[in-house]
């Protein structure tokens, strides 16, 4: 049998691509996207924050509370409720810079931040943390369906319990925000990728059907290679999308529909929530 590097993932198009370009995007509406819920910081005592535009944080006793940029704000669980962003502003939290919103809850041990943000803005913040931002366009599209499907699983499952539907790391999927700040330099550094933007606005709504495919993913998510004539295949584990062979499936010219059409044996549709 021969290896993979002497038996090119490109030969993987020939006959299968008859059955490949039967995927078919479904739905009339616009696409939606849909509200998450984030555990991004704690439990803990205490936790300093930080915005960069004029906000208020309203709290769950009725009292606001005016913050303003260049200020740290110590939140306490005697603090707990929604901060609430205005456009194109942000919230540090711990490390990293986070857009439209974020709620402090009591928790045991303290209290919890949760960024409020849609799937979409999400996103933005997910697929470059996954997902080489270098790689090939639709090896990244594929990425954000996959990543968008799993979002979407755990909107609808609740599988958190009443009060966060994800976490950020990879018990989830790595969120990391969309800044990260260095308190020595007291200088951010961006976190979103402009091409890992385009596969997200480009697969815009997309997602896979979670009742059949709930979107996991793997660095090399394979079983092996299968002897497909004179190639190889690989073979997948289950339906979970392996990141390093999508994208050699990607440079090899196979588009995102192809690929997750490979993994999940499953067709891509249109959300509209």
């Amino acid at each position: 049998m021969q290896s993979p590097a002497a038996s090119p993932i490109r030969a993987l198009l020939a006959p299968l691509l008859l059955v490949l370009l039967s995927l078919l995007l479904t739905g009339g509406t616009a696409a939606r996207a849909f509200p998450l819920r984030v555990l991004i910081e704690g439990p803990k005592p205490s936790m300093m924050i930080a915005v960069s535009a004029p906000a208020q944080l309203r709290q769950d006793n009725g009292s606001a509370i005016d913050l303003a940029p260049g200020h740290w704000f110590t939140v306490t669980a005697a603090h707990t409720g929604i901060l609430q962003l205005p456009a194109n502003a942000y919230v540090l939290v711990g490390d990293r810079w986070y857009p439209e919103g974020m709620q402090f809850l009591r928790f045991k041990g303290g209290v919890g931040a949760i960024n409020l943000v849609d799937s979409e803005t999400y996103l933005r913040g997910v697929v470059p943390r996954e997902m080489p931002a270098s790689w090939s366009d639709h090896a990244l599209m594929a990425q954000a369906v996959a990543a968008r499907t799993y979002a979407l699983t755990s909107y609808v499952r609740r599988k958190h319990g009443p009060h966060y539907d994800m976490v950020d790391s990879v018990i989830d999927q790595v969120y990391g925000g969309f800044a990260r700040y260095n308190p020595r330099t007291g200088r951010s550094t961006i976190l979103t990728d402009a091409r890992t933007d385009r596969a997200i606005l480009a697969t815009r709504g997309q997602v896979l059907d979670y009742s059949k495919a709930q979107g996991f993913y793997r660095d090399n998510g394979i079983a092996g290679w299968v002897r497909y004539g004179q190639y190889q295949l690989p073979i997948p584990k289950g339906r979970m999308l392996s990141q390093r062979v999508s994208q050699m499936m990607a440079t090899s010219g196979w588009n995102y529909r192809q690929i997750l059409a490979y993994w999940y044996k499953s067709d891509v549709y249109l959300l509209s929530m």
